[in-house]
Parts: C-alpha cells; structure tokens; sequence
C-alpha cells in the first residue's frame, strides 16, 4: 500500500478553501449542504440583494470573519497566530469545527455583527455593545479558543506574555 503525503498548508479541498488575499480559512457550500444538512440557497433571503448567486459565499466569508476576528481580538501576536492557523495542519480540523459552529450559530441568530442597533420603529437606538456583548460567536468557537494547542503549550486566545522571538518578516504571508 502507496503511503501519501500529507498536504502542506494552507490548502484548499472539498470542505474549506485558503483565501490568500484575506489569509483565512472560508467553508464551502457544498460541504455545509453535505456536512450540516443547511442549503444556503435556501435559508438566505436573497429579495433584494444585488447579487443573489454570491449570497451564500459572501455569507460563508462572514462566517470566516467573524471566528478569524474574535480570534485575533485581544491578542498581541496576531502575525504568529495567523502564521499558525494558516501553516499548523493539527489546527485545520479546529478552525473547520469552528468555523461549522459559527455557521449554525449565525443562521440561529442571524448576523449579530453587522447589526445596527436601530430600532426605526421606536425611533431608539441600542448601544452595539449591549446588543453585540458576548454573543458574537458560538459557544463551541470560544471553547476550542480557549483549548490548549498541544504543539505550542499555548491557546489562541492566550492574553498572557509569551516571549517569542521576533517573527522573521522574511516568512510572514509567504506561502499563504
């Protein structure tokens, strides 16, 4: 039997693909369908959206944001983070679950980023924090933040000091 080599990362496959100008990792919509039983094409309200064949995979990339952002909030070495979670395959299967969370999440409780606060009805206004506060992201991506990452001794959300030596400018995005 022919061993294969493992993929070096990132990589792009059937269930997430690599986005090299964002440098994040963004579900794809066949493999949400076929993975988490949700047709997005269905769920989305395209009414009145401009571009409604792109409505899933703009959705999809909120998604991506949304676990990419609360991850590097807070955290003072956004660039090895980022280096980690493109380059670190034992993270790839962490960053899919969450990123399968934050869906679920999202089409549960609809798109809490990017709302406004207004109420036009009433003519009142919600502070963001009060409507956004905690509820950000799901409760599985918080979890796998705050789970320590065997290869590092470390979580991604770790708010501490770590000495790390300074990243080599010569690697940061190159290759992904």
């Amino acid at each position: 039997m022919k061993k294969t080599q493992p993929k070096s990362c990132p990589y792009s496959d059937d269930d997430m693909i690599y986005d090299y100008d964002s440098h994040r990792y963004v579900l794809i919509e066949r493999y949400v369908l076929r993975s988490l039983g949700e047709n997005l094409d269905m769920i989305l309200n395209a009414a009145g959206d401009a571009n409604p064949s792109t409505l899933a995979s703009r959705f999809l990339r909120r998604v991506s944001n949304a676990v990419y952002g609360y991850i590097y909030k807070d955290n003072p070495n956004t660039e090895r983070i980022e280096y980690y979670l493109a380059k670190h395959a034992p993270l790839r299967p962490w960053i899919k679950d969450m990123l399968e969370a934050q869906t679920l999440y999202m089409l549960m409780n609809g798109d809490i980023g990017i709302m406004s606060g207004l109420n036009i009805g009433k003519g009142q206004a919600m502070e963001s924090y009060k409507l956004r506060g905690a509820v950000r992201v799901a409760p599985e991506v918080e979890e796998t933040c705050n789970r320590i990452i065997p290869a590092f001794g470390h979580c991604l959300k770790y708010r501490g000091v770590i000495t790390f030596p300074p990243f080599p400018q010569t690697e940061y995005r190159m290759g992904y």
